[in-house]
């Protein structure tokens, strides 16, 4: 028991409490439930370590009750709410130890003008003082990040110096596309409205990247690190480690996992010479193969139009096969949209973003650039891993289930789970032949091969001490991905997001893990 309540009771509380929180400092999560929007956080450390104590005062709630009477459900809810609690204790060593301008990190940000901006009424002065309120907030976002970035520094952390081209990049692509976006169209606000938010846009947003551009300057480069992964500042190595447990969600050996990603790797390229052999009659080297299909047609696309036809054609033949699949299929459906041009430099593929209160169709966004570099065997895999039967299946029906608590419902907080789920669901499609074309069926081990070799790579950069060229070097060897695909990742394994490509492979074996688990349980009976 907590107080005069009981054990359910404090469950269903906490729930409330945490959810509410979240959807008080994220605007992705208001807009997803179409909640009024009254701030953007500024990413302060002092809002980290405010999350950090509240999460601490809830967890010893939690801490205090019998579980024993709780239902199944319930049980499930504790268990969740735990795990989000300790992760947010760990809000300020997460703000020190992880950079806020990569581009991936920055994905959540070229959001803001369609996620918060463009559905704000501006009817009224009340609404443009609104609009101007929020855009406040937004350039004193932009001048935390400078803040944490002057802070890091005097902690000796700096972006590694082959990381900021693609920071800086990255950082004027918004700083003009914010200067268009955030601006309403004639057919939105009257004349008066659009220039006071243009001149608050010229006076306070692009200031704040211009000074944040010139922090990232010539003396901070003089200072940055030529090599790169964590593991190089100080406390790295601890910090690699609370990372890649919260992107698994669990205890993890950075030496095992790379160790299993050695093992996997050797497997599959086994695999694939044997394909090599059996389906295209290619019994030389895989280099001199993967040379030969950088000339071919059927595994290119000829433009972002092409890629998507492609896309699509998938999309169809799996749509065809999923009701064998899911029992329970989702409402919304799947849809494809090419990434903003600010952000497909900075980004190897693309990323799904589900269905929200507004929007009853889940999008992946998919990158169209440098498709005369790209491979496309994995097209019919990444289908299958981003939308049917993975992402837009596990996250719509996930929305859709109104008998879960909101925060179980529309948060998304475990990586391993998420792209773990992805990932099997892409290989349950060749249970169902579903890669019965053998340039399919290549580019699903190749994609296979692409996910274990992350294990290998993002342990090496972070833990081990690869150089960037060791890391390239494997990964040129190990996968399809042509020279800027793989610059593209390794600095987002070693700079951007350290640790959470290790989810995808290891979050896949757990769950084949759990089906073998099932299959020898219930024998005869298991489907």
């Amino acid at each position: 028991m907590s107080g005069h309540f009981g054990a359910p009771e404090v469950v269903a509380s906490l729930a409330s409490e945490v959810w509410e929180a979240l959807v008080a400092r994220e605007p992705y999560y208001a807009a997803k439930t179409g909640r009024s929007i009254e701030r953007i956080p500024r990413g302060t450390l002092a809002e980290a370590e405010a999350v950090s104590a509240a999460a601490r005062a809830r967890l010893r709630r939690l801490d205090s009750i019998d579980q024993g009477s709780l239902s199944r459900s319930e049980r499930l809810t504790a268990r969740y709410l735990a795990t989000v609690l300790r992760e947010e204790i760990e809000e300020p060593d997460r703000w020190w130890t992880s950079f806020g301008v990569a581009p991936y990190t920055l994905s959540a940000q070229s959001l803001l003008p369609e996620l918060v901006f463009r559905h704000l009424p501006l009817q009224s002065t009340t609404d443009c003082d609104r609009y101007l309120s929020l855009l406040d907030d937004l350039a004193a976002s932009i001048g935390a990040w400078q803040e944490r970035i002057r802070a890091q520094a005097e902690q000796r952390w700096h972006i590694p110096r082959p990381a900021l081209g693609g920071v800086r990049a990255t950082l004027e692509r918004l700083r003009t596309s914010f200067g268009t976006s955030l601006l309403p169209s004639v057919d939105r606000a009257t004349e008066g409205t659009r220039q006071r938010i243009g001149l608050a846009l010229q006076q306070r947003i692009a200031p704040a990247f211009s000074r944040l551009l010139e922090e990232l300057g010539t003396e901070y480069e003089g200072r940055a690190p030529v090599t790169v992964g964590l593991g190089q500042f100080p406390r790295g190595p601890e910090a690699y480690v609370r990372w890649v447990r919260y992107h698994l969600s669990s205890e993890a050996d950075p030496d095992h996992i790379h160790a299993i990603g050695l093992e996997e790797v050797a497997r599959l390229r086994a695999l694939m010479a044997e394909l090599r052999s059996s389906a295209f009659g290619w019994n030389g080297s895989e280099a001199d193969f993967h040379t030969r299909l950088r000339s071919d047609s059927r595994a290119k696309a000829a433009s972002p139009e092409a890629l998507e036809q492609t896309y699509r054609k998938h999309l169809m033949r799996m749509e065809a096969l999923l009701p064998a699949l899911i029992q329970h299929l989702p409402r919304a459906r799947p849809t494809l949209c090419r990434l903003p041009p600010t952000l497909e430099v900075g980004m190897t593929f693309g990323y799904y973003d589900p269905p929200t209160a507004a929007r009853d169709f889940g999008i992946y966004y998919y990158s169209g650039y440098g498709l005369e570099d790209r491979l496309q065997l994995n097209a019919a895999s990444l289908m299958f891993h981003e939308l049917i039967p993975g992402h837009h299946v596990q996250m719509a029906r996930q929305f859709e289930n109104t008998l879960l608590p909101e925060i179980r419902r529309h948060t998304l907080l475990f990586s391993s789970f998420t792209e773990g789920w992805a990932e099997y669901s892409a290989g349950l499609a060749e249970e169902f032949d579903a890669y019965s074309d053998p340039y399919d069926l290549y580019g699903w081990l190749a994609h296979q091969r692409f996910t274990a070799q992350r294990l290998v790579v993002d342990t090496g950069l972070n833990w081990r001490g690869w150089s960037l060229s060791q890391a390239r070097e494997y990964m040129t060897a190990n996968t399809l991905e042509a020279a800027p695909q793989i610059a593209s990742e390794t600095i987002r394994y070693s700079t951007d997001l350290p640790g959470q490509a290790l989810s995808y492979r290891m979050g896949f074996q757990k769950f084949q893990a759990l089906r073998k688990e099932a299959e020898q349980r219930l024998g005869r009976h298991f489907e």
